[in-house]
């Protein structure tokens, strides 16, 4: 009889996004190394499931537009700062005598006065404006004036701080679209039917017509699973120590036990269940219809009232 091994189980609903994502990202790149067509999935089948592992790995990389917007409002007064520090220092210069400065300044101050209302306009055109300031001022003849008074750094920093700004506000307005997008649950609850039908075809592939990459698939699947099971339980603390080791215990047959299990009344040691008249210890006390002892509280004598011992 040959040897079958089947895949272990995953509690995917115990899973964090950043576990679930790494599991799903995993079981893409085995399916990837052994082919669709090896594990019996069709290419439009695992196109559809890589699709989803994408969508869900944006849907957690994507930081929040509001952090965007905080540095996008830094990155626009800093580019300001220094456009204004640019066009401040040639007109500094058009006041000196030296004569090779003297026509550098003016020639720059020719060049840049369409720009002295820069910082009036709104965001968006400033970054556009700053564009073709960043044109105008890269021509050769313009290069070598900023040379001259020794501002091209200034120039460039102007550059990087326009184009970084430029980068973030396209970053943004993906991160804000992704935002209306399906959430992760709903993307997780997606993924989730569809790792177990994936799964499926690729353990029932390696049972009816096994080859190396099926046996491979499934013993890398399982070393992955059981991987992302210890991350699991170091992360949630659920381990037992027997013996000094440390056992994993597999997410979703971590149950607690219940103080009486099968809810039942606890037993004594005789294995008896304790009765209204059974005493500590295990002792059952039955009144002896022959003894004539007076008993502690009851009215032996018929008198009305309880006896005192």
């Amino acid at each position: 009889m040959r040897q079958v091994t089947f895949l272990i189980a995953a509690a995917l609903t115990k899973l964090n996004a950043a576990e679930f994502l790494n599991l799903m990202s995993r079981l893409r790149g085995l399916i990837e190394t052994a082919t669709p067509e090896a594990l019996g999935l069709t290419a439009e089948e695992f196109e559809e499931f890589k699709t989803l592992v994408d969508k869900l790995q944006d849907r957690i990389d994507v930081s929040s537009a509001s952090g965007l917007t905080e540095t996008l409002d830094l990155l626009n007064e800093q580019r300001l700062n220094v456009v204004a520090s640019l066009f401040a220092s040639i007109q500094a210069f058009t006041k000196l005598t030296l004569q090779d400065k003297l026509e550098a300044a003016k020639a720059l101050e020719l060049l840049t006065r369409p720009y002295a209302n820069l910082r009036k306009l709104p965001d968006q055109q400033i970054t556009v404006t700053i564009k073709g300031l960043e044109r105008d001022l890269g021509k050769e003849a313009a290069q070598a004036h900023l040379t001259t008074l020794g501002l091209l750094d200034v120039y460039e920093e102007m550059v990087r701080l326009n184009d970084e700004y430029a980068s973030k506000t396209v970053q943004r307005t993906s991160e804000l679209d992704l935002q209306e997008m399906e959430t992760v649950g709903e993307l997780r609850e997606k993924l989730t039917p569809m790792y177990a039908v994936v799964t499926a075809i690729a353990e029932a592939e390696s049972i009816a017509k096994p080859t190396e990459a099926t046996a491979e698939f499934i013993r890398m699947m399982n070393a992955t699973i059981k991987e992302i099971n210890k991350l699991y339980n170091l992360r949630t603390g659920k381990e037992s120590d027997e013996d000094g080791k440390k056992d994993p215990t597999i997410p979703g047959t971590d149950t607690e036990t219940p103080e009486n299990p099968d809810g039942q009344q606890p037993t004594n040691p005789d294995g008896e269940q304790p009765g209204e008249d059974q005493q500590p210890g295990g002792e059952q006390t039955t009144p002896d219809p022959d003894d004539n002892t007076p008993q502690p509280g009851v009215d032996n004598d018929g008198d009305g009232s309880p006896e005192v011992v």
